[in-house]
C-alpha cells in the first residue's frame, strides 16, 4: 500500500474511539457539541485546502493527500468533541483525545509535505507553465573546469516535463557531445525526443549537451594531452557538476555518454575506458580514432609523435584490452550511405560486442553523415534506454492526480481540491440522510409500538 493509504488507515484507527462515542451520542440525540465540532472542523479543513491551493508552492503534488487532510479535519474535532462532552472528565479520554490530535497533526504534515517541493535545477527555480509542462525546459549552464582547466563553451541542459510534474525524485542523465565543427546545442535532442511522442518526452532523462571542442575551429583528441585535459573535463568535471546541480540518479546504469561524429568517437572511448561512470554509450557516426582524417599529424601534434600513445586512445583498442564485469549497453548508428564513417562505426560496434556489451547497431536507410542520421540515431537510443528505465522504475511520466498534463500547479491543485470538497460534501450529505432515515424509522417504529400498547386500554 502507498504511504498515504497507511496514513489514512492511521487516522481511522486514532479516530475510532471518538467516532464510536459520537455515534452513540447521536443515537441518543445528545451530540450537539460534537456535531458542531465535526462540521466546524470540516469547514476549517476546506478552508485550509483552499489556502493551500492559493499559497503553497506546488499544491498539485498533494494529490490524494487532500483527502487525508480533510479526514484529519474530521478526526480532530471528534477527539475535541469527545473531551467537551465527557462530563465526568475521565483522564483516559483526555489522553486518548490528545493522542488522536497529535497523530492527526503529524499526518497532516506528512500529507502536505509534497506541496513544498519546487523544481530547482542548478540553483534555478524552473517555471511551471503550460509550455514547460508540455515541452520541458531548456537552459544554458556553465560547468567549471575545476580538475581539468579545459576551457569549454557553455553547456545546454534539457529538463524533461515529466520531472517538472513531480520533482521529488531523480532522473537518469545523458551527457551528450555534438560534432566538429559545431556547438553544444539541444536542437537534435529536442527533435529526437519530440519525434518519439508525448509519453517518451515525459519520461525522458535530463540531457546535458557539453562542449568537448573549446571553440568552433578546434578539433582536440578525446584524450588528456598537453594543453587540453579533455578526458578529465568530461569524466570528472562534468559528472561532478551533475552530482552537485541536478536531481540525477547516481546509478551508473542510469548514466549515458553520447555523441555525434567527433562526439560519437569520444563517447565510445569514454564509455569503454570508464565503465564505472557510465552504463551506456550512444555513438552516432563516430570515427574509430581521434583525428582519423590526418592520423600522422594527430599523433605528432598531440602525442609527441608516439604512435603507441596515440593508439591507446582508439576505442577499438580500449575495448579489445578491457574486461567488463558490469553490464554495458552500446547503441551504434551510422548513415547507410555514409561510406566513410559507417565502416568505422561498425568496427567499434563489433569490438564492443566482442567485449561482452549488449550492442544495438543500425544503419539509417538512405542517410549520410548528416542531421537526419543524428536525429534518428538519438531517437533510437533514447527510445531503447527509456524503455529499459521504465522497467526498473528509474523514470516515470510524472502523472498528477486528476490533472491534465499541461495544467499549472494552481489550476491542478484547484481541480484536486474541488474533487475532494465535492466528495466530502457527498459523503456528509449521504451520512446525514442515512441518519435521518434511521432516526425517523426508529421514531415512527417506537410510536407505532406505543399506539399498539395503548389501544387495548382504550378498547376497555
Amino acid at each position: 500500500m502507498s504511504t498515504l493509504t497507511w496514513l489514512a488507515a492511521a487516522l481511522v484507527v486514532v479516530g475510532a474511539y471518538p467516532a464510536y462515542r459520537f455515534v452513540r451520542r447521536s443515537w441518543r440525540f445528545r451530540a450537539t457539541w460534537t456535531v458542531i465540532a465535526v462540521v466546524g472542523g470540516q469547514i476549517l479543513g476546506l478552508v485550509l485546502v483552499i489556502l493551500g491551493v492559493a499559497l503553497l508552492p506546488r499544491p498539485d503534488l498533494v494529490g490524494i493527500g487532500w483527502f487525508v487532510i480533510l479526514l484529519a479535519a474530521t478526526v480532530v474535532p471528534l477527539a475535541i468533541g469527545d473531551v467537551v462532552q465527557s462530563t465526568h472528565g475521565r483522564p483516559v479520554r483526555v489522553v486518548l483525545a490528545g493522542v488522536a490530535a497529535a497523530v492527526t497533526l503529524a499526518v497532516v504534515g506528512v500529507a502536505a509535505a509534497p506541496a513544498f517541493a519546487q523544481p530547482v535545477v542548478a540553483g534555478r527555480v524552473i517555471p511551471v507553465t503550460p509550455k514547460t509542462l508540455a515541452d520541458g525546459y531548456t537552459m544554458q549552464v556553465s560547468i567549471p573546469p575545476t580538475a581539468s582547466g579545459f576551457q569549454a563553451r557553455a553547456a545546454h541542459l534539457f529538463v524533461p516535463p515529466g520531472w517538472l510534474r513531480d520533482p521529488s525524485g531523480t532522473r537518469p542523465v545523458v551527457e551528450m557531445m555534438m560534432g566538429q565543427p559545431g556547438a553544444p546545442t539541444l536542437g537534435a535532442t529536442l527533435d529526437a525526443l519530440h519525434s518519439l511522442g508525448d509519453d517518451r518526452l515525459n519520461q525522458a532523462p535530463f540531457v546535458l549537451v557539453v562542449d568537448q571542442l573549446g571553440a568552433v575551429d578546434k578539433n582536440p583528441p578525446c584524450a588528456d594531452v598537453p594543453g587540453g585535459l579533455l578526458v578529465t573535463y568530461l569524466q570528472k568535471d562534468v559528472p561532478a557538476w551533475i552530482d552537485a546541480n541536478l536531481p540525477a540518479s547516481r546509478d551508473r546504469t542510469e548514466r549515458v555518454i553520447a555523441g555525434f561524429s567527433h562526439g560519437g568517437e569520444c563517447a565510445a572511448y569514454l564509455g569503454a575506458s570508464f565503465p564505472g561512470t557510465w552504463g551506456a554509450v550512444i555513438d552516432i557516426s563516430g570515427p574509430d580514432k581521434p583525428g582519423e582524417h590526418l592520423p600522422a599529424l594527430t599523433a605528432k601534434k598531440y602525442f609527441g609523435g608516439s604512435q603507441t600513445a596515440y593508439e591507446k586512445t582508439w576505442p577499438v583498442n580500449v575495448l579489445d584490452g578491457s574486461d567488463y564485469p558490469q553490464p554495458m549497453i552500446g547503441i551504434f548508428v551510422a548513415g547507410e550511405l555514409d561510406a566513410h564513417f559507417r565502416p568505422q562505426v561498425e568496427a567499434t560496434a563489433t569490438a564492443a560486442e566482442n567485449a561482452g556489451w549488449k550492442v544495438t547497431y543500425w544503419a539509417v536507410p538512405d542517410a549520410q553523415h548528416s542531421q537526419p542520421t543524428l536525429t534518428k540515431g538519438l531517437a533510437t537510443g533514447y527510445n531503447q534506454l527509456i524503455g529499459s528505465w521504465l522497467k526498473t522504475g528509474a523514470t516515470s511520466a510524472g502523472e498528477r492526480f486528476l490533472c491534465a498534463a499541461d495544467q499549472t500547479s494552481r489550476s491542478c491543485g484547484l481541480t484536486q481540491a474541488a474533487a475532494v470538497g465535492g466528495t466530502v460534501a457527498i459523503v456528509d450529505l449521504s451520512a446525514l440522510a442515512l441518519f435521518l432515515i434511521v432516526a425517523l424509522s426508529l421514531f415512527f417504529g417506537r410510536r407505532g409500538v406505543a399506539l399498539r400498547r395503548a389501544r387495548p386500554s382504550l378498547d376497555d
